[in-house]
């Protein structure tokens, strides 16, 4: 009788401590993990929000030099026009 009392006193300890472990310090990094797969889901949001805002103005810069290029060549046109006498 007494090795199952040893044997039943071992199971409890052990399950006190395994419970005592978990408490103590799983619980304390799984809330840790949980709000560092947090921060790292919004930081993936900002980057694809930055990459989408960084091809938008790729676009408008590519326009705004094509527009620039335009407007030069009509102002060389405008030049040769006036035969270059704007001194």
């Amino acid at each position: 009788m007494e090795i199952i009392n040893t044997v039943a006193q071992s199971v409890v300890i052990a399950g006190f401590l395994t419970g005592a472990f978990s408490y103590i310090v799983l619980t304390p990094l799984n809330k840790s993990i949980e709000g560092l797969r947090t921060i790292v889901q919004e930081l993936k949001d900002e980057l694809r929000y930055s990459e989408q805002r960084r091809h938008e103005l790729q676009e408008r810069v590519a326009k705004v030099e094509a527009s620039a290029a335009s407007a030069h060549h009509r102002l060389d046109r405008i030049d040769d026009v006036l035969g270059g006498v704007h001194q």
